[in-house]
């Protein structure tokens, strides 16, 4: 929900712009985090998501949805593969559902499932400069594309021994998942000392909401078939074969469309509508078409935005969409690749 704090006469939280123009971390040691553990982990997982992990290579990462038999969404993941393990992480409270989900398929397959939420801790250095300026904290990930991980250490602390560093660009500039055990107090010391600076989770908002990255459970939920969170290109795999929910994905692929897809919106004029107002259809407006699920202030826009799942044919580029009981108006600007 918005802060009523931020607003166009507001400075932008600490974070914000170096996330921006350097490199900014981020705490989410909130989210989930799994360990699989197993000779059965690769084949098993990839029976129950959409994107490919029997073919995973120990250092590749990627993206999925766990769905149901009826193509909806369970739980929207990322998962590194490394030598002995698969490291799955997702949205804060997830690791009860997710364990139950998969251990219900659970037969004699081998595999562990293990929440490690509470044992570790899990920081987002993000931003353009984020390369450089790990390098210059000890971190040399100039060698790691986009869904890839290794494991890094830094040379005379033994605290920072054992770091697991993915590359996910949630937030469109280069993004560094950071994931150890304890709680990070010395990493993210090293990192300030370096020129990352720390950032809020207002901060960490805005940059969500400005780069349409959804979070399960707010903007996303079992209400809501794979492809309507357009993350397809990143997240679902046409080829991999079977798997629980993907008769639906198919025929929604052979299609060609979905009746919703999520949108991200610049709420233009004064007023500033909470989340789960309303939205118009243009021509009609007794008719909703939407619901703003994500609502915060963009300094960079100058104005705020939202996240949305809206009607297909009201969510081209540019369509601007009345709000409910509100004198401002949603403009669609970003369609695609969310």
């Amino acid at each position: 929900m918005l802060d009523s704090s931020y607003g166009p006469s507001s400075e932008p939280p600490a974070g914000y712009v170096p996330a921006r123009e350097g490199a900014a971390v981020f705490d989410l040691s909130a989210r989930t985090r799994l360990v699989m553990t197993g000779s059965d982990r690769r084949s098993f997982l990839h029976n129950f998501c959409t994107n490919e992990i029997r073919g995973l290579a120990d250092g590749a990462s990627c993206e999925a949805f766990l769905l149901n038999v009826k193509g909806r969404i369970l739980g929207h993941i990322f998962v590194s593969a490394e030598e002995d393990r698969l490291s799955i992480g997702s949205v804060p409270g997830q690791g009860p559902a997710l364990i139950e989900h998969l251990e219900k398929y659970h037969l004699v397959e081998d595999f562990q499932l293990t929440d490690c939420s509470g044992e570790t801790c899990e920081f987002l250095v993000t931003g353009p400069a984020s390369v450089e300026l790990l390098a210059e904290a000890g971190f040399d990930v100039s060698d790691l594309g986009v869904f890839q991980n290794r494991r890094v250490a830094t040379p005379g602390d033994e605290s920072l021994s054992d770091i697991l560093v993915q590359r996910f660009d949630m937030l469109c500039d280069p993004g560094f998942l950071l994931t150890m055990n304890g709680t990070g107090e010395s990493l993210v010391s090293r990192l300030g000392a370096a020129g990352i600076s720390a950032g809020t989770q207002v901060a960490f908002e805005a940059l969500r909401v400005e780069a349409g990255f959804p979070v399960y459970g707010i903007d996303l939920s079992v209400d809501n078939l794979a492809q309507e969170a357009c993350r397809t290109v990143a997240a679902i795999s046409f080829t991999k074969g079977c798997y629980l929910g993907q008769e639906p994905v198919a025929r929604i692929h052979a299609l060609g469309h979905v009746n919703r897809e999520l949108r991200v919106l610049e709420i233009r004029g004064e007023e500033t509508p909470a989340v789960g107002t309303a939205l118009l259809r243009p021509d009609n407006l007794e008719k909703e078409i939407g619901q703003l699920s994500s609502v915060s202030w963009s300094w960079q826009r100058g104005c705020a935005v939202g996240i949305a799942l809206v009607r297909s044919q009201f969510a081209s580029f540019g369509t601007e969409l009345p709000i409910a009981a509100c004198s401002s108006r949603a403009v669609v600007v970003k369609t695609s690749g969310l």
